[in-house]
């Protein structure tokens, strides 16, 4: 689905200008987020540049050393910690919350019905990488969980660690329809119309609602990264 695959795009970008914007007033480099997450400043500097997808655990394992709640590495949302976190232990542990997520995962999609390659349809991958997801061999890009969360009408919250304070918040999911059944004034051209109310497009009209929040500095970030992507995408032809 090429929708699906320009969704999580632009949101493998805007998660990468946040992480950095975490990363710089934290005063961390990319070589102690990298040794943090044990792996290396190349993949950190993809994660930041929105080339490489990162996962929720390595997202709450890099709030935890940001001392910032977890949601602020995906929305700008104001928020405040009650204390300081304890830094978890990172040796297996995202290896464990990897099966954690896959085994929610696959429940969820029991749940709602749908099957993994309705799963890959939505973000344009095969059915056997929703496979690796569910049984956590292959890590969720947090786009990836995301759209996925909305798809299977689950909560995000559901898959976060509550060991962590950082993790503790509560994220909403409301309604089926954005435009009310017929007693809507919205003048919208009818295709537009449609697919607003189209259950299945609340993960684009979500993705849109984030884009929309951004502060200024961040949209602008985001347009150059994107930008700078594109350019060198070019060059590469």
């Amino acid at each position: 689905m090429v929708q699906g695959t320009k969704a999580v795009d632009v949101r493998f970008k805007m998660i990468g200008v946040l992480l950095r914007a975490a990363r710089l007033k934290a005063r961390k480099s990319l070589r102690e987020c990298a040794e943090w997450l044990s792996c290396s400043p190349h993949i950190m500097s993809q994660y930041e540049h929105g080339r490489r997808g990162i996962s929720l655990p390595e997202l709450e394992l890099l709030a935890s050393f940001f001392d910032v709640p977890v949601s602020h590495l995906w929305d700008e949302e104001p928020a405040v910690l009650e204390q300081a976190p304890q830094r978890p232990a990172v040796e297996k542990l995202i290896p464990l919350r990897q099966k954690e997520i896959g085994v929610l995962l696959r429940q969820a999609r029991a749940k709602s019905g749908k099957t993994q390659k309705q799963c890959g349809d939505l973000l344009g991958v095969s059915a056997e990488i929703i496979s690796k997801y569910e049984y956590g061999t292959k890590p969720t890009p947090f786009p990836h969980l995301e759209l996925l969360a909305s798809y299977l009408e689950a909560s995000l919250a559901d898959f976060l660690d509550r060991e962590l304070l950082t993790s503790r918040m509560s994220i909403s999911r409301t309604g089926t329809e954005v435009l009310p059944a017929k007693d809507t004034t919205t003048k919208l051209p009818r295709q537009i119309e449609e697919f607003v109310r189209n259950p299945e497009s609340l993960p684009y009209l979500e993705m849109a609602l984030r884009l929309y929040e951004l502060p200024k500095d961040s949209l602008r970030h985001l347009a150059e990264a994107m930008l700078s992507a594109e350019g060198q995408r070019k060059r590469e032809m």
